[in-house]
């Protein structure tokens, strides 16, 4: 199984759109399972769920509900991030939570060989209707993102993004400079 350092996985995850229809083991799918579970969740709530989809029907028919899931005909794998809303303790802060999960998945799935893209569906409420519903979700089980994972038929690479102009010094009228 490979492997790879954090900060590689960090600087080289790209959203994939391309899949090989290679599957994702169990045993692979518990570690980005696991991965996503030791996100940060505010006030400790731990009020995520998720689903995972393997199924090709299934994953065939996520295009009709989300208009960034064309790539889940070709995926092996995919996982429905939501929250359960009737979990104590409750936090409003349940999106963040997700999100911050998603991205372990993520960065995990990149560490691993694996490739995603991430669909977000909260906060567009037709999207959270449309999904409540393929899925059975109970009304207080919101559905937050999606995550398409596979094999990549594309490469991974490095894009530096960081703008120092984007980033200010202890105000906001304060341009940051580095030290070195």
């Amino acid at each position: 199984m490979e492997s790879t350092d954090a900060l590689t996985a960090i600087f080289t995850r790209r959203s994939i759109r391309r899949f090989s229809p290679r599957p994702i083991d169990g045993h692979t799918q518990e570690i980005l399972l696991r991965a996503a579970f030791a996100a940060p969740a505010s006030e400790n709530a731990q009020t995520r769920r998720f689903i995972v989809i393997a199924q090709r029907d299934r994953l065939d028919q996520l295009p009709a509900l989300h208009p960034s899931a064309g790539p889940a005909r070709e995926a092996p794998l995919a996982i429905l991030l939501c929250c359960d809303t009737s979990a104590s303790p409750q936090t409003v802060f349940w999106p963040q939570d997700c999100a911050a999960a998603a991205e372990n998945l993520m960065l995990a799935a990149r560490a691993l060989g694996i490739g995603s893209l991430w669909c977000g569906i909260h906060p567009v409420e037709a999207r959270e209707q449309a999904f409540m519903k393929a899925f059975g979700l109970p009304g207080m089980v919101r559905p937050a993102g999606l995550v398409l994972l596979g094999y990549p038929l594309q490469d991974f690479f490095e894009e530096n993004r960081y703008d120092p102009h984007l980033v200010r010094s202890d105000t906001w009228t304060r341009a940051y400079e580095t030290e070195y």
